[in-house]
Order: C-alpha cells, then structure tokens, then sequence
C-alpha cells in the first residue's frame, strides 16, 4: 500500500468552508502517482485511467492535512483497479476505485500484461 500526504489549499475550499468535490479527482491522481513510484514499476506500463468512482463518506476541510492510501485491488488480463481512500484526522473521507489499462499508445488499444509484468503486480495484490 501506498499512502500520499496532501495538504489542502484554501483554494480547494468552496463556500461552504470545506473541500469542493472535484479537489478529490486530484488528489487520488496524486495518489496513484506514489503507488507507480513506490512500486517502482520496472517496465514504465503505459497506462490510461479507463474508470474513476469516486464515494463521498464525510466532508473535509482545509487547514488539516490528508492521506491518500491506495493498493492494487485486482489484476485483470490488461487492467487492474487500484483501491483509493482518503482520510482526515483518521476519519474516511472518501473511498474511490480506479480501474488502469495498459495500452498500446501506436494502435490504440488495450495491451495484456505479459508473464513477467503479470508476477510483478501480482505480489501488490490486496484485498
């Protein structure tokens, strides 16, 4: 698992005093950026984000930091969905789902994970 330390900006904050919905999206990108980078992807997967659900649990507010925590949740034949939480103070914030695919940027398509890429991601897999 991966955990990201967001600081909110008083620009994320709407009228009502706390953080607007769309800050979210960006802060689980920032998310999943640790994860590649803890990972230390040895084949640089080209990637492109196919799907993001995001659930809103409690509001959160500026002044107070995040954590973004994100683990790979499944391996698919060409994608995997990374699991996404964000906290405040320990309180759940929000719980996401992304769902990744490797792609073939030249044909425009999905591209399947070969064996060795396969055994690497595999040994993230978390429930």
């Amino acid at each position: 698992m991966s955990i990201e330390v967001i600081t909110p900006r008083f620009c994320e904050t709407d009228a009502l005093g706390h953080i607007n919905n769309v800050s979210y999206a960006a802060w689980l990108e920032q998310g999943r950026m640790a994860f590649f980078i803890d990972t230390k992807d040895p084949f640089n997967t080209p990637l492109i984000l196919a799907k993001l659900e995001i659930n809103y649990r409690n509001e959160s507010f500026h002044g107070t930091q995040v954590e973004v925590h994100t683990h790979l949740a499944h391996l698919g034949n060409s994608s995997f969905a990374l699991s996404q939480k964000i906290y405040q103070k320990e309180l759940l914030v929000v719980e996401a789902k992304a769902v990744l695919v490797q792609f073939d940027f030249d044909n425009k398509e999905a591209m399947p994970f070969n064996d060795e890429q396969r055994e690497f991601w595999q040994k993230f897999l978390k429930d």
